[in-house]
């Protein structure tokens, strides 16, 4: 498979203002849909605020109408399962889970698939009162690959998330907040600067204290892990069967899916 070289610098806005390091998506045309190239870049800039010891938290932001649609279809539809599986192919960052450094993401619009388990990557979720979390990876014969269904189950518990996994369907940002996903809910105009203060509110305190709280929460998530190599070898799977195939192409080509599979 070919990744097309593009300019970095116009899909990802990258800025560190005092002890915050702002990172925009900006990938128009395309609803910051997350191919390969998008995520190495989002990727780059998180490596460099993780290393800059000027930046205490990382903020994270859309710049479009919505989010991230998730990851790239068309790419996708391109890639062999031998591909995706030499490739440990997962559709989303992997860098934004490994961060040391507190993660504030502000989600506006659209937050799917690949798109909304980036959203669950982060540690503090503001969202907009117009947002809405899905994984609709299922209607394309797929599933979550990046840590999508552990991340979930683990804050929502298992009715809801089988609830929207199995069924594909969206979450108010109201409903998002209840299940435990979101932070909190404001008002669409007024997103980026409560995201804003709320970055700048923890990067105002000790640093060293609040990488070591991040830690210490998420060394209660027990079991992640193994679960995390477990979820993106079943997502690789996909790539071997003909419903997977069939559902990409639908999504291409605007038409019902017709799986086969029993």
């Amino acid at each position: 498979m070919t990744i097309a070289t593009r300019n970095a610098g116009d899909e990802v806005r990258v800025e560190a203002l005092g002890s915050v390091g702002y990172i925009r998506l900006n990938r128009a045309g395309s609803l910051n849909a997350l191919d390969v190239a998008f995520c190495e870049a989002i990727d780059s800039a998180v490596l460099r605020f993780e290393r800059d010891p000027g930046i205490k938290v990382l903020h994270i932001s859309s710049m479009l109408k919505h989010f991230c649609a998730g990851a790239d279809i068309a790419e996708m539809s391109k890639m062999s399962a031998g591909q995706a599986k030499a490739s440990a192919f997962v559709g989303c960052v992997r860098e934004v889970p490994k961060a040391k450094k507190p993660v504030v993401v502000a989600v506006n619009g659209i937050a799917a698939g690949a798109g909304c388990e980036l959203v669950e990557m982060c540690d503090v979720v503001v969202a907009a009162e117009s947002a809405r979390f899905m994984h609709p990876e299922i209607t394309l014969a797929a599933m979550s690959g990046a840590g999508g269904i552990q991340r979930f189950a683990r804050v929502a518990g298992k009715h809801v998330a089988m609830d929207v996994m199995l069924t594909g369907r969206a979450l108010t940002a109201s409903e998002a907040h209840a299940a435990g996903l979101v932070s909190r809910v404001v008002a669409d105009d007024d997103l980026f600067e409560v995201s804003r203060q709320v970055a700048e509110r923890i990067a105002g305190h000790s640093g060293p204290v609040a990488r070591r709280i991040k830690a210490t929460i998420n060394a209660t998530q027990q079991g992640i892990e193994q679960g995390l190599v477990d979820e993106m070898n079943a997502f690789q799977q996909c790539f071997a069967e003909p419903d997977f195939r069939e559902g990409l192409e639908a999504f291409l080509q605007k038409r019902k899916p017709a799986f086969r599979m029993i």
